[in-house]
């Protein structure tokens, strides 16, 4: 039997953190948790996500604060243990990447998307980038489109792993008293909380749907902002604001849903890479309306497991919304095609056994 190799992964974005990189992250640890030694950045909470893992997972600040090129503790801390390592796996490029680029050590690396647009704000930054890609053993992308952006900024192919699911629902049943609505996400303009509760706001004003209930679950710095919409729109007694929620309540929030909506926008930057949350929302046979940007139409196709949506149009989204109200046909069949490709594609088993090769 061969033997495995020895990896460490270096990241800043871990759990406790919320975000898809985090996850991510944490699912592919658990796939490797045999030969896997976990470095990540510090975190208040770490008490309560590290004990429950079953690979060792270690805490420290990765960057000085006062100290210039602040990733100089990084370099330093992976040339005092590469002998212990055949690998190291990181998730940013600069400026992690840049560390163990300089370790010499064998690397991988998985790159997002904001991860790459930063890196392209400077020609320094896109030098440097330029070299941390072209030096890795292999990079890694999110999706076919961040792949493509790859290629086309830097020259350097990418494999695409997929963000995964660990577990999928072995039955789902479904609630049929209220029309029902759900967002998860960090609340952040982008993500389009506000326009959805303009436009549930506007089709109860038609009379066109009357009865239906929106629940977000998430937390962030519009959170007040929202609320406060929720009242000036007179849907308080429609609209359930959940905060950070447990698994379990999550799940179950995933199996009640009639629909998942998250019109997020197309921002330069800040861009949504895919939305793992859409893959989560399929594993419950929930279809998916969102924006028909590059990346997120890899997550939801249009038709065929959720509706797509033009972001620049206003009218869309409300029209959208009515379609999946009022059509239970048409919802439940997206829903179950949505279910059975989450099934066929996106487990990490299949996803994460792409990198064998690699390791």
């Amino acid at each position: 039997m061969d033997k495995k190799s020895r990896i460490l992964m270096l990241t800043p974005d871990y759990p406790p953190m919320r975000g898809g990189v985090a996850r991510y992250l944490s699912a592919l640890a658990r796939h490797l948790k045999d030969q896997v030694v976990v470095i990540a950045g510090t975190h208040p909470e770490w008490q309560t996500f590290d004990p429950q893992e079953s690979y060792p997972i270690y805490r420290m600040p990765l960057l000085y604060k006062r100290f210039w090129p602040r990733w100089l503790k990084t370099l330093r801390y992976v040339r005092s243990v590469r002998k212990q390592y055949d690998l190291v796996i990181t998730s940013h490029v600069i400026p992690i990447g840049t560390a163990v680029m300089c370790s010499k050590i064998p690397y991988i690396v998985f790159v997002h998307g904001m991860d790459i647009r930063l890196a392209k704000q400077s020609a320094r930054k896109r030098r440097v980038a330029q070299k941390v890609l072209s030096r890795a053993r292999l990079v890694v992308a999110n999706s076919e489109a961040l792949a493509r952006e790859v290629h086309a900024d830097f020259g350097v192919s990418s494999l695409v792993v997929y963000p995964c699911l660990e577990s999928i629902p072995e039955t789902v049943q479904k609630k049929s008293d209220v029309f029902s609505l759900l967002t998860v996400s960090r609340l952040v303009e982008r993500k389009g909380h506000a326009r959805v509760l303009t436009a549930l706001a506007r089709l109860r004003r038609s009379g066109k749907l009357s009865a239906f209930e929106y629940h977000i679950a998430g937390t962030g710095p519009m959170e007040a902002t929202l609320r406060t919409m929720t009242h000036e729109l007179g849907l308080e007694d429609l609209v359930v604001f959940h905060g950070d929620v447990s698994q379990d309540d999550l799940e179950k929030l995933y199996a009640d849903a009639d629909v998942f909506v998250e019109p997020v926008s197309n921002d330069k930057i800040d861009k949504e890479g895919f939305g793992m949350v859409f893959i989560e929302a399929a594993a419950y046979a929930t279809p998916s309306i969102t924006s028909n940007i590059s990346g997120v139409n890899e997550a939801v196709l249009d038709n065929e497991t959720g509706l797509l949506i033009d972001p620049e149009d206003p009218n869309a989204l409300s029209s959208a919304i009515l379609t999946l109200a009022l059509d239970t046909e048409l919802r439940e069949r997206l829903g179950q095609q949505a279910r059975a490709r989450a099934k066929s594609m996106f487990q990490c088993n299949a996803q994460f056994a792409k990198l064998e090769p690699y390791l």
